[in-house]
């Protein structure tokens, strides 16, 4: 195991996302120089990839604190019933049925607090049970998405405003259909460019959601409806993923702000998936 900082080493995975991070175990003590160091990779590689990890849930929590303030998941029913400020990510419902909607849960582009004013700038998540078949997690690297549009596209969303509200995105409006006006009024709308500077490079990325994001500002919903479809097939060409298949005890990190994600919808519902999730707002 990694005794020094400079000794962390990583391999990239993917073509630009998925770097996992070696011979580091999360369950000691880890030292301040050492989550220095894993932060200054992150900035480099914003999918850090941590395999074969056992911690209680003090543990991941105590560790997902160290990149800043955990923010909780807005569902109540998943939240982790003695640390609040970590949830659940689960197919199994607490009789051990089926939670159908934990099956199909985020299984759309999205990056997460979209419908917030101010979204989460770090999350994790932390494989308990895996899936023997698929049931992967897709990362998307939102500078090459921005960098590879056309260059007629590009010029149009550099001029566009996103408007976010719960549940209203074009994935979003059957997936949430059932939840009481109260979740809608609450969250949202949120307007914010769909081309942002990212806070660390000041590189230009897309941010917009398939669940959250509304349509445009300067967009009819007829207009806003067809950019969306556009841009969600544009993020999720194979030059910019990055497929995690998931084995027990990996611990996923990834910027909110250079990436989307989604669950892969590729696994049986038989067969059960549970993680845990942290949400982290970055230190300032």
């Amino acid at each position: 195991m990694v005794g020094n900082a400079e000794d962390i080493q990583g391999e990239l995975l993917g073509n630009t996302l998925g770097r996992e991070i070696v011979n580091l175990d999360l369950a000691i003590d880890i030292s301040d120089e050492i989550i220095t160091r894993i932060k200054l990779i992150f900035r480099n590689n914003p999918v850090l990839i941590f395999r074969k990890q056992s911690l209680t849930p003090r543990e991941y929590a105590d560790f997902a604190s160290r990149f800043g303030k955990i923010r909780p998941g807005v569902i109540e029913k998943y939240k982790h019933p003695a640390i609040k400020d970590i949830s659940f990510l689960s197919n199994v419902n607490a009789d051990g049925t089926v939670d159908e909607f934990g099956v199909t849960r985020a299984a759309a582009w999205h990056y997460d607090g979209s419908f917030d004013e101010d979204p989460p700038f770090l999350a994790m998540l932390y494989g308990i049970e895996v899936t023997s078949y698929g049931g992967g997690t897709l990362f998307s690297d939102m500078y090459r998405a921005y960098e590879t549009l056309p260059l007629n596209l590009k010029k149009r969303v550099n001029k566009l405003t996103t408007v976010n509200q719960f549940g209203l995105g074009p994935s979003g409006r059957d997936y949430f259909l059932g939840l009481k006006p109260d979740r809608w009024e609450k969250y949202g709308p949120i307007k914010r460019p769909l081309v942002m500077q990212h806070p660390w490079s000041g590189q230009p990325y897309l941010e917009f959601c398939m669940i959250h994001t509304a349509g445009f500002a300067e967009m009819t919903f007829g207009e806003s409806e067809k950019l969306l479809r556009e841009l969600e097939a544009h993020v999720g060409k194979d030059e910019n993923i990055y497929y995690h298949k998931w084995q027990p005890g990996d611990i996923v990190i990834w910027d909110e702000h250079a990436t989307m994600h989604k669950n892969a919808g590729d696994f049986s519902a038989s067969e059960r998936r549970i993680m845990l999730r942290a949400m982290i707002d970055e230190n300032k």
